[in-house]
Order: structure tokens, then C-alpha cells, then sequence
């Protein structure tokens, strides 16, 4: 890396940083989670308002893979985080509810994801009709764990019961995503020759909960402050590292490893935690929303995109709160999980820029597909408002909130 280069970068960090930080704070103005602001800034500063010549200049293209590395280390800490706050007791209370609704919350949206693309999305397919089509169902199937974990973070939720039960739902759908994704892409790339990775998974979950989580115990007992934040962080990058060699995510790794980390140290770990993934993660926001031309929808793609929000919407709503009611929920709890789960952003943006990386999907349904992500991300706060599930942005966000059972609404 050149030192001109490096220069750039700085720049660039102290850039998003700023245009996050103040998009985030307007969103949050106006009963949004600050998430939607970030994405948005990183839709201005690509070529739908800056233009491609202005938007390459402040952001060149050799310069974004370095802001894309920085921004992966920020999601990986952020979700370390959210582990740290799952109470690992939701998977024994929530037996029946968790794979049900996850079952339901994949599985729905993904075959009428499938039956679009054959039919009103047909004219964007690059290649074979089998690759895109279960490509697209990967894409509305898709539920944004890290933005979720935000978006509970920022309104208080998270250690609340709902938020705890959206948050390990979340986790299973999004393994769902990523197992399927890589399915496809063996389908549209065969003979890669890495697809087998995946069956480590169940060795590297045992190793984690059987070796890993007893030996953190023993270390948090004599560990420092500094030693556990060391111990911390590295080893959500560590796991981070294996789960995305395996061909899942980084995010389940990190995830992972913050779900195993001892409780009795996790204010150690937290504050330090937060501070570097505040910094790094509005990077991956921005970068993802600088290849969205939202100038090369025509009126065609605006009817795609509304056939396109139906389906998602109707299928991950619908499937989540009948799961919900089938398996004992209370109407009001299935259906503020059902509009958690409708959550978009984060997950769905990997899995587009893997789509338009690898030409599964062109630069104009990717917008398309971008613009659906953040309508169903922004439709989280006022659906819950209205179901009566709903708390302002806190003021210090380490302020925790008290527990709540399943069923109690959040004034």
C-alpha cells in the first residue's frame, strides 16, 4: 500500500465517518434507526448524486477494497458485541419457537423469491435460469442479523425477550442465507472445489462450545481488564476468520464467539468493543451503497421493484407471525417478531455485492434489490410503534435496559 494511498484512505475514513454521523443523527430525527442514515450516505456519495467521475475521484476504486477490509473488521466486532448480549437461556426457553419461525422465515420468502424471478424478473437473468432464480430467492429471503442487533441496540430491545428471540432467529435464517448462497453458487461456478468447507461446520460450533467457551472461562477467572478486551476482539476475528474460510460469514464466527464469552467480564470487554466497530462499521454502509445508480431505474424496474417489495414484505411478515401463533406466541409479540425479522440492510447487501461481483445480477437490479433492503429496514421502527412495541433511541447507549418476558410490550 502506497503512502499516497494511505492518505487517501484516512481521508476517506474521517469522510464517512462524518456523513454517517450526521445522515444518522437525521434519521434518528425522524423515528429512524441510525443505520438508514448511513446507507443513505453511501447512496449520495455514489453516482446517483455525485455522478460516477466526482464519486470515483473521492472514493477510487483501488481504495475500496482497503475501506471494505476496515469496514469487515467493524461488522466482526459489532456482532461480537451482540453476542455478548444474547442470553444464551432464549434457545432453552424458545425451543419450539426459534426453529419454526426460522424454518418459516427462510423458507416462505425464498420460494416466492424463486417463483418472481422466473417471471416478472426474467429479463435481468445474466446466465442460466436455476442460478438466478435461486439467487433471487436468496435475496428476499434474507434477514439482516448485524442490523437487527443495531437496530435492537439503538432502541433498548436487546436484552429485552423479543429482542432476544428476533436475535436467535435472526442468527439461524441468516445460516439458512448463507448456506443456500453457497449452494448457488456451486450451482452457477461448479468446480471451485470448496463447497466441502461447509461440513466443518458442525466440528467448529462443537470445538467452540465444548473446548473454546471452558477455556475462556478459565481465563477470564485471573485475565485484566486489557487482557480480556485482547482476548476479546482477537478471537472474534479468529472465529470470524474460520467461519468465512468455511464459506458462511464472518459475522457468525464473531458472533459465535461473543455468545460463548464468559458473563462476568463482559463489561470489560463491551465499552472498548463498541468504541472500534463505532469507528469502522458506518465504512461498509457507505461502500456497498457507492455502487447504487439509482438513475439507471427505468419505469419498468420501478414495477419490478414494487412486485419486489410485495413479495418480500408479504411472505417474511405472513410466514413469521403464523409460525409465531402456531408455536404459542401472543399476537402482539408474533407479529413484532415478524417485523423484526423483515429487517434488511447488512446481510442483504453482502449477499447482493456477491450477486454483482460474480454477474448473478446486473448493476440495475442490484439497485433495485439495494432500494428494497433499506424500505424494509426503515419499515421496522414505525410497524413496531404500531404494534406497541417501540422505544426511543437511548441517550447513552450503554445504558442497559431491564429484561422482559416474550409478551410485554415496550412503551
Amino acid at each position: 500500500m502506497q503512502s499516497s494511498q494511505i492518505v487517501v484512505v484516512l481521508m476517506d475514513l474521517a469522510l464517512i465517518m462524518a456523513a454517517a454521523r450526521i445522515l444518522g443523527w437525521l434519521a434518528e430525527r425522524v423515528g429512524q434507526p441510525a443505520v438508514i442514515g448511513e446507507i443513505t450516505a453511501g447512496i449520495l456519495a455514489g453516482p446517483t448524486v455525485l455522478g460516477p467521475h466526482l464519486s470515483d475521484m473521492l472514493f477510487p476504486h483501488e481504495i475500496r477494497s482497503y475501506l471494505t477490509l476496515l469496514a469487515n473488521v467493524g461488522v466482526a466486532v459489532f456482532m461480537f458485541v451482540a453476542g455478548l448480549e444474547l442470553d444464551r437461556g432464549v434457545f432453552a426457553g424458545s425451543r419450539r419457537s426459534i426453529p419454526a419461525v426460522s424454518v418459516a422465515a427462510y423458507a416462505v420468502p425464498f420460494l416466492l423469491g424463486c417463483g418472481i424471478a422466473a417471471t416478472a424478473l426474467a429479463r435481468h437473468r445474466t446466465g442460466d435460469l436455476p442460478s438466478f432464480t435461486l439467487f433471487i430467492g436468496c435475496a428476499l429471503a434474507v434477514t439482516a442479523f448485524p442490523v437487527l442487533a443495531r437496530i435492537l441496540h439503538d432502541r433498548g430491545l436487546t436484552r429485552t425477550g423479543i429482542g432476544q428471540l428476533s436475535l436467535a432467529c435472526a442468527a439461524l435464517v441468516d445460516i439458512f442465507a448463507w448456506t443456500a448462497l453457497a449452494v448457488v453458487l456451486a450451482v452457477a461456478h461448479p468446480g471451485t472445489g470448496s463447497q466441502w468447507r461447509l461440513a466443518l461446520l458442525v466440528p467448529v460450533v462443537a470445538v467452540t462450545w465444548w473446548i473454546v467457551r471452558p477455556a475462556l472461562a478459565r481465563i477470564a477467572a485471573a485475565g485484566t481488564e486489557q487482557t480480556m478486551i485482547v482476548v476479546g476482539v482477537g478471537g472474534a476475528l479468529l472465529l470470524g476468520a474460520i467461519t468465512e474460510w468455511i464459506g458462511l460469514h464472518l459475522i457468525f464466527g464473531a458472533f459465535a464467539f461473543g455468545v460463548v464469552f464468559p458473563r462476568a467480564r463482559r463489561e470489560a470487554v463491551e465499552s472498548g468493543a463498541r468504541i472500534l466497530s463505532l469507528v469502522l462499521l458506518p465504512g461498509f454502509f457507505v461502500v456497498a451503497g457507492l455502487a447504487v445508480d439509482l438513475g439507471s431505474i427505468d419505469r419498468a424496474a420501478i414495477g419490478e421493484l414494487v412486485v419486489i417489495m410485495v413479495v418480500a414484505v408479504a411472505g417474511k411478515l405472513g410466514s413469521v407471525y403464523v409460525a409465531g401463533r402456531l408455536t404459542g406466541l401472543p399476537s402482539r409479540s408474533a407479529a413484532a417478531l415478524a417485523a423484526l425479522l423483515n429487517t434488511r440492510g447488512l446481510t442483504e447487501l453482502v449477499i447482493l455485492n456477491v450477486g454483482l461481483s460474480t454477474g448473478l445480477i446486473g448493476p440495475q437490479l442490484y439497485s433495485v434489490l439495494v432500494v428494497m433492503a433499506l424500505v424494509t429496514t426503515a419499515m421496522t421502527a414505525p410497524m413496531l410503534k404500531l404494534i406497541g412495541f417501540y422505544q426511543a433511541p437511548r441517550a447513552d447507549p450503554a445504558t442497559p435496559v431491564n429484561r422482559l418476558p416474550i409478551g410485554s410490550p415496550v412503551e
